[in-house]
């Protein structure tokens, strides 16, 4: 099985939102949005960013085939002040094509990216602390704990601590 890790196209938006919600639908335990409210949504804010070829703001997809089987996200911070620093987002891959590395490749490959942007010094994320499989993850990768927030998120009566991760380019290449 050949899986090729690229950036979506501006015609792939609508495949990219089947994927998004499907992993609210799949794993909302990992995620701060919820399918319910984002599945409202007439458009994201993402497949606005791919449509239009934003340089700053890209998704790319881990495809088996045709078929869009993981996504991970490079959001470029806005604010003049904060433009050296960017974040990974909406780290994704299909259950049945966990275990084979996807979910590194694809981080790799969005760090390559983001690091290869004019200016940028720093990436990145935010998990739930609870969450180890992916912390796991994006240690191996280089990235360090700046912080969690207890109770960043509620489900019911259930309270979720987000842990804050960053990568510098100087300790990753």
């Amino acid at each position: 099985m050949d899986i090729i890790i690229r950036k979506l196209q501006p015609h792939e938006s609508a495949i990219y939102r089947e994927v998004r919600l499907a992993c609210l639908k799949n794993v909302p335990e990992y995620f701060g949005s919820t399918y319910e409210e984002e599945v409202l949504n007439p458009k994201f804010m993402f497949e606005t960013y791919i449509e239009n070829e934003s340089p700053d703001h890209v998704i790319f997809g881990a495809f088996d085939s045709e078929r869009l089987i993981g996504i991970t996200g490079f959001n470029r911070m806005a604010r003049q002040r904060a433009g050296h620093r960017g974040e990974v987002v909406q780290v994704y891959v299909d259950p049945n094509y966990r275990g084979q590395n996807i979910g590194e490749k694809l981080l790799r490959r969005v760090l390559e990216y983001g690091f290869t942007l004019d200016g940028i010094e720093q990436i990145q994320l935010s998990v739930i602390a609870n969450n180890l499989t992916a912390i796991r993850l994006y240690e191996k990768l280089g990235f360090k704990t700046f912080g969690v927030q207890p109770r960043y998120f509620k489900a019911g009566d259930i309270y979720m601590d987000q842990q804050f991760m960053q990568l510098f380019k100087s300790d990753y290449f």
